[in-house]
């Protein structure tokens, strides 16, 4: 069996989201600027000023970056596939599916703000005193950007359905498993990504706010061995897990290189 020796004291780093909920809800505020402790008020009526040299500034600046955002794609006309799951995707949200038996497996993510770097790439970007390295030093590589989304998995199985709200292992869990690169990166070592099961529940129909879900925190780690061997059992392992962070890391960048056109063509007007 794939990596799965995590114990109840892993589930203290997940937080305590509740099912499907905290996907759909989330209320993004602006915080405002700190330097010195004193507080930097926003530009007012920045909105009202209209300055066409700004949209050309900007404009110009947009042709090079679209291009070297499409130069940099590692998967410009194929996305990767994940075995064993149909692939739908409608704007940000991505919808995986694969029937077994009697059983229909579903798969729910969304690219938005799925986007870090693992704290080591972010450590070597730092100097020996602590300080971001020089910009123009090209012999230090970039970091790479990984999609790390939050996703669901509904098992509908005879008029109900088993469903699990999923996340990715922190960068730094000390048992995350690590394996040998082929090729030319030969001698180096990748860690796998892995996930755990943050809330569980089962509902008829379609989910609704009155499903009572349970907290992976707190239940029995036996009990929450189990439920990854039924995930495993389903497709949904380590192997899985990396499959989706690259479908969803090559999604999300084309979704941002579309972004940046769209403000293009805006900027035109």
């Amino acid at each position: 069996m794939a990596f799965r020796n995590l114990t109840r004291g892993l589930f203290q780093l997940a937080n305590n989201r509740r099912l499907y909920s905290s996907i759909s809800q989330q209320i993004f505020l602006r915080k405002p600027i700190v330097n010195q402790q004193q507080f930097i008020p926003f530009r007012s009526f920045a909105s009202l000023q209209t300055n066409d040299d700004a949209y050309k500034d900007l404009n110009k600046f947009l042709e090079k970056e679209v291009q070297l955002e499409k130069t940099a794609q590692k998967h410009p006309s194929k996305l990767p596939k994940i075995q064993g799951f149909e692939v739908q995707s409608n704007g940000p949200e991505v919808v995986l599916t694969r029937q077994s038996g009697n059983e229909k497996v579903t798969v729910t993510f969304n690219v938005t703000n799925t986007v870090n770097t693992s704290d080591s790439e972010q450590e070597a970007e730092l100097d020996a005193a602590g300080q971001p390295q020089a910009s123009g030093d090209a012999a230090q590589p970039s970091a790479q950007l990984k999609s790390r989304p939050t996703f669901t998995v509904d098992i509908n199985r005879g008029g109900q359905t088993l469903s699990f709200i999923c996340s990715y292992l922190p960068y730094d869990y000390p048992s995350a498993p690590e394996h040998q690169q082929q090729g030319e990166d030969d001698g180096k070592n990748e860690q796998l990504e892995d996930f755990q099961i943050d809330e569980f529940a089962i509902h008829d129909g379609e989910w609704n706010e009155k499903v009572y879900s349970a907290d992976c925190a707190v239940i029995d780690g036996e009990l929450y061995d189990k439920l990854l061997n039924i995930l495993e059992e389903h497709g949904i392992g380590e192997e899985f897990a990396n499959q989706l962070i690259d479908h969803s890391t090559a999604y999300e960048h084309r979704q941002y290189i579309g972004l940046l056109e769209k403000l293009q063509q805006f900027s035109k007007k």
